[in-house]
């Protein structure tokens, strides 16, 4: 019994040691784990790599390098969120074979200071080229990546110094720019959501995420408004807006409601407000199961009742600088300057002069024999009826040097199209001030333009003498001015590529006022982040917050402006089907064109009579006239589900598809890697004017000229008869005079 005993107390004991062995181990395993997919989830935190094509920083797919020395810059953006590790750009170029590898050279600068050199050897014209940029030599914001090029083609020292075969492209297309960085925590201030937060130069785009206390139509007004704050905050950067009950992880989230909402929204987090006085902004680290995202935001729009919620918002969308620098505000009141119609980004008003400092184009010196010009962008307004027998004043301010040739020149281009040459043919310079040139007003268009002054210096020189380029500059002076003539506002629509232009008509005051979205289900996360996608892009395509559209779902039939109507093909109001381009009322009638003419001619079209759907993964775009009120306008985006309605909303954020739209009907199917879009213009034209309402007379007369004419012809008719009865009247009274003096008079 006794050694039985003993042994099972030692079985006992090593079998309980053993467990006790077996617990740690599986102990310091679910540790190990632990700590493992710690990391994996930490690693995309701590590092993220991204590749910028230099094709999306310019304009221009090659950058073109010429004469014996030349230079070209671009801007470099780096987000304030970003902490950059490493920089590599990879340049792809080509040289001429003409030049002589041994004296020809490529610099690349950063800020001015030189990164990288290489020689132009023609042997291996085709090159790719991989620099690193040293992290210590960029800044938050933009910078300034540079090329020079020294180019000759002959070792005697006399060579033509713009000859054709000096030359370098560099390929945008095909060069790029990665960036390895970590993300830097968010500052808990409020002045972060001006610079920080909602950074223009975040790369390649940005996403929010919205959440509203509830889908009443005060509410998701409000979301609007904070949307279109943010999306003026991004500048152009494309947004991309989210709706959500939840916080959605991995992107900045703003919430929106009464102080009661907010803080049982909070509870499960740990997190509190301070003290609730009028209108409430906070911001904390965005909340997460585990803890909390540094990297990433979550703001708070509150206050005690409705009133208060819409000054935190105002509040909100429009702090441009870095105050305040705490973590919460209390607003008690907001006041807007006064709007004026046709305001926006860089619009101009007519008859008013503007010098070129306030176009943004500042006093500017141009040097060099191959100088780059410089361009001075502007609007006008996108319903202005551009007359043809005016002209734009510009004056100029400028100066140039001694030793030119009196063949170079100024050359004045508008929209592309060479209006004027201004010579420069005083050998020892000059200084001229008021150089008035009149431009035509047909050069002009509604919306964007440009005027660009291009430059042609030519030095007074022999064959193989020594070339200085010193002396070859033009300075145009920031007081030179422009003024445009007044014109009519009277513009012919449907036409959607307005909207693409600046939001037009909806944005006909910049604020959107006299505006309304109407959601046909507002329950839908899809529709109502479609309708906040919208706003974000007219909000950046204006650059105006649209701080007084309105959003709703009740009595469309009372509201007197423009509309934009969202919503899936099951739940539009018949009205709209029955006058919209596609009368999908009962049946549908399909344009087919069948034959184009010339360009600016209208597409012959075949209409079918059809039962059909528009189909999975497809989106409609339609504009027409309001049938409850003339010379207004009725925009709908539909699709067959809710999810092709977000994914339409998102469509129209794409820069090439917002080339592609025009006329009154656009289908954009949503393949992939590229959309695919139909514009086309189907149903009847109207017009509108100033402030968008129009006569029937007038709407009538515009939609058929002919009418217009013929009323035209009878009213000359008329005149002419009332004329000829007149004159005949006047005959027959002096033919009677004329008798009576002849009748003899009686004894």
């Amino acid at each position: 019994m006794g050694p039985s005993l003993h042994t099972d107390n030692n079985r006992n004991t090593a079998t309980s040691t053993w467990r006790q062995q077996a617990g740690e181990r599986k102990n310091r395993m679910r540790f190990l784990l632990g700590c493992l997919l710690g990391l994996l989830v930490s690693l995309p935190a701590m590092a993220e790599e991204i590749l910028i094509p230099l094709q999306k920083l310019t304009p221009h797919s090659l950058i073109k390098l010429k004469c014996i020395g030349d230079a070209a810059s671009l801007e470099i953006p780096i987000s304030d969120r970003w902490h950059v590790k490493k920089v590599t750009l990879n340049l792809h170029y080509i040289s001429s074979i003409s030049m002589i590898g041994d004296l020809s050279q490529l610099v690349i600068r950063i800020n001015d200071v030189p990164i990288a050199q290489v020689k132009l050897n023609p042997l291996m014209p085709d090159a790719l080229l991989a620099v690193n940029v040293p992290p210590q030599y960029l800044k938050p914001g933009y910078n300034k990546l540079s090329f020079a090029v020294a180019q000759r083609y002959s070792t005697t020292g006399c060579e033509n110094p713009c000859a054709p075969g000096l030359w370098t492209d560099i390929s945008m297309q095909d060069s790029s720019l990665q960036v390895e960085y970590e993300l830097n925590p968010v500052p808990l201030k409020l002045s972060s959501i001006a610079k920080f937060l909602f950074d223009p130069k975040t790369y390649p785009e940005a996403h929010v995420n919205l959440i509203t206390e509830d889908r009443s139509a005060e509410n998701l007004t409000l979301a609007a408004l904070i949307a279109s704050g943010v999306a003026r905050h991004y500048d152009y950067r494309k947004v991309t807006f989210g709706v959500s009950p939840q916080i959605r992880p991995g992107v900045d989230n703003i919430v929106i409601g009464r102080t009661a909402f907010i803080q049982q929204f909070l509870g499960p987090y740990q997190l509190s407000l301070g003290t609730v006085k009028g209108g409430y902004l906070k911001v904390f680290p965005l909340p997460t199961d585990g803890g909390a995202d540094n990297a990433r935001a979550l703001v708070v729009v509150s206050g005690e009742n409705f009133d208060h919620v819409k000054m935190a918002a105002l509040t909100f969308s429009n702090i441009s600088f870095a105050y305040p620098g705490t973590q919460e505000l209390n607003a008690f009141e907001f006041k807007m300057p006064e709007v004026a119609s046709y305001g926006g980004r860089d619009v101009l008003t007519a008859n008013k002069v503007y010098d070129f400092k306030t176009l943004n184009f500042p006093t500017s010196t141009f040097q060099g024999m191959n100088p780059t010009g410089k361009e001075l962008s502007f609007r006008l307004p996108s319903d202005m009826l551009v007359l043809q027998n005016h002209s734009a004043k510009l004056m100029l301010n400028f100066a140039y040097g001694s030793g030119m040739r009196e063949s170079s020149a100024i050359h004045v281009v508008v929209n592309g199209i060479s209006a004027r040459a201004i010579p420069l043919n005083d050998k020892n310079g000059h200084f001229i001030q008021n150089y008035q040139i009149d431009l035509p007003t047909y050069l002009f268009k509604p919306g964007a333009n440009v005027i660009s002054f291009g430059l042609e210096l030519h030095p007074e020189l022999k064959e193989c003498e020594l070339t200085l380029t010193n002396n070859l500059f033009v300075s145009i002076f920031d007081n030179s001015t422009l003024a445009f003539p007044d014109m009519p506002h009277f513009v012919e629509l449907p036409k959607l590529e307005l909207l693409m232009l600046n939001g037009f008509p909806f944005t006909r005051w910049p604020d959107g006022y006299d505006s309304l979205i109407y959601l046909t289900d507002p329950s839908s996360n899809d529709a109502v982040a479609a309708a906040l996608n919208l706003v974000g892009l007219m909000t950046q395509k204006n650059g105006f917050p649209l701080l007084n559209i309105r959003v709703g779902f009740h009595s469309l039939e009372k509201w007197k402006g423009d509309v934009i109507v969202i919503g899936d093909q099951k739940t539009m109001p018949d009205a709209l089907k029955a006058k919209s381009p596609l009368h999908t009322s009962n049946t549908s009638l399909i344009p087919y064109p069948v034959v184009r003419g010339w360009q600016n001619e209208t597409a012959t079209l075949a209409h079918s009579r059809q039962i059909s759907a528009l189909g999975e993964g497809s989106g409609l775009l339609m504009q027409f006239e309001s049938p409850f009120q003339v010379g207004r306008t009725i925009m709908t985006l539909s699709a067959d589900e809710p999810a092709d309605l977000y994914r339409l909303g998102e469509a129209l954020l794409d820069p090439e598809v917002q080339g592609q739209i025009y006329g009154d009907l656009v289908l954009v199917e949503m393949t992939q890697p590229k959309f695919r879009v139909t514009s086309m213009m189907v149903g009847k034209t109207y017009a509108t004017g100033k402030q968008g309402d129009v006569s029937w007379i007038d709407s009538f007369l515009y939609a058929y000229p002919y009418a217009y004419h013929a009323l035209l012809g009878l009213l000359i008719l008329g005149l002419a008869f009332a004329v000829y009865v007149l004159l005949k009247r006047y005959r027959a009274t002096r033919k009677l005079g004329e008798a009576q003096k002849k009748e003899p008079k009686k004894e």
